[in-house]
């Protein structure tokens, strides 16, 4: 801690990462990192918190691993209500996400598009080279990223809902 500092900052490791994926839902936690930022029950706007964090000289980002996800923040914590406030609508991620309609066909669309970029990327292939190579039954041989084809047309054949 720097009693100098004017940033406050606060992270959430939750220990499910691509790994803990259902075998029918390749890429759920990572469907679930682009949603829990977008409205919660406390705060339905999908974009209270960007806007709050924006208003309030913040940042926020987020990540899937192989065994967490880990989502993180900072704000302009020179003000004490200010950073309480970033607490309870941070927290509302994880006690009240909406993953409304809209949200989750714009989200599908980002995912896809995430990984029709990494397809391009000489790292992420020999990536996946490495995975392929893995014995088929080993949680490290998962798709972690998703696409349009594991969350939506999978899904939907299997009668699974993304969004309950």
């Amino acid at each position: 801690s720097d009693p100098a500092s004017t940033t406050a900052a606060c992270a959430m490791n939750v220990h499910v990462g691509a790994t803990s994926d259902p075998a029918e839902v390749r890429g759920l936690a990572h469907f679930c990192e682009h949603m829990l930022f977008l409205g919660t029950e406390l705060y339905p706007d999908e974009d209270s918190f960007s806007k709050f964090l924006s208003a309030n000289g913040g940042t926020n980002n987020a990540f899937t691993d192989s065994e967490k996800t880990v989502y993180y923040y900072e704000v302009d914590g020179s003000i004490d209500k200010r950073f309480s406030e970033s607490l309870l609508r941070f927290g509302s991620f994880f006690s009240g996400p909406l993953f409304t309609e809209s949200a989750t066909g714009r989200e599908l669309n980002a995912i896809d598009s995430e990984n029709s970029k990494n397809l391009q990327n000489d790292i992420f292939r020999l990536y996946q080279l490495e995975k392929s190579r893995v014995n088929s039954d080993h949680p490290f041989s998962k798709f972690f990223t998703g696409n349009k084809q594991t969350l939506l047309e999978d899904t939907k054949r299997q009668g699974i809902n993304l969004r309950q």
